[in-house]
């Protein structure tokens, strides 16, 4: 795939699958621009020194005005927007016993508000430009299956709110020529989850690298029809 001089903002670019994103657009000549929450996280994205990275440290994407400044630092920097991939979230376990509504708002925040203030950010630059754009978002397994989301209902909740945005905004912006799809994985083998399930079939989990490519794809200017779509990705888990 070709994203040569194409800028692409990806959040939780610094994170495993992010970082996987990000490596795999910039090797196809993609500019990239990367919010990061705070220091600890800007200091473990190993691409924030490349040629084509534009990372902002202090960036909480919870907050709309943080989120609209952000996309216009961006784009200062590294031109017009092409495309925009969500990746920026957090997973919580608990039973609803457990889980007060602290918590509950939490996972809401951090998987749904997160992705529908960097939609709508995304939407009004790409409107404002007079040009078409892709968004691509990260839904999950639970969100397409929620019986599978025993014990994590709050985080279950948060994202099927994000397959439900997905798939009415593809509708909404369709005829700005705007594709918004997602993807949904199961058990993304990071060392995150490979601590938190020591005695799980790691084999089984799909890679980063894997999810990469077809996250690739669907903000790529190859795909010229796909929207509406939450793509499996569940490897052979």
């Amino acid at each position: 795939m070709n994203f040569s001089d194409q800028h692409v903002i990806v959040t939780g670019g610094a994170g495993s699958l992010g970082s996987a994103v990000v490596k795999l657009l910039l090797d196809d000549g993609a500019k990239c621009s990367v919010p990061c929450f705070n220091q600890d996280e800007f200091e473990s994205f190993q691409l924030s020194d490349h040629d084509h990275v534009f990372a902002k440290i202090g960036v909480d994407l919870t907050d709309e005005d943080q989120a609209q400044s952000f996309f216009d630092d961006a784009i200062e920097a590294n031109g017009s927007l092409w495309g925009s991939i969500h990746i920026a979230g957090g997973f919580g376990m608990g039973s609803i016993e457990d889980t007060p509504k602290s918590d509950f708002m939490k996972q809401i925040n951090l998987n749904l508000v997160t992705c529908y203030n960097s939609c709508r950010a995304a939407i009004q630059r790409f409107k404002s430009q007079r040009s078409s754009g892709r968004i691509v978002n990260i839904a999950a397994r639970p969100a397409l299956e929620p019986r599978q989301g025993a014990g994590m209902t709050a985080y279950t909740s948060s994202k099927a709110g994000v397959a439900a945005l997905t798939e009415s905004l593809a509708a909404e912006v369709v005829e700005d020529n705007i594709l918004v799809n997602a993807i949904a994985p199961s058990v993304i083998d990071t060392p995150q989850n490979r601590k938190g399930m020591p005695n799980a079939d790691f084999d089984k989990w799909p890679k980063p690298e894997q999810l990469a490519k077809q996250v690739a794809y669907l903000i790529s200017p190859a795909n010229d029809i796909t929207r509406g779509s939450i793509v499996t990705v569940y490897g052979k888990s």
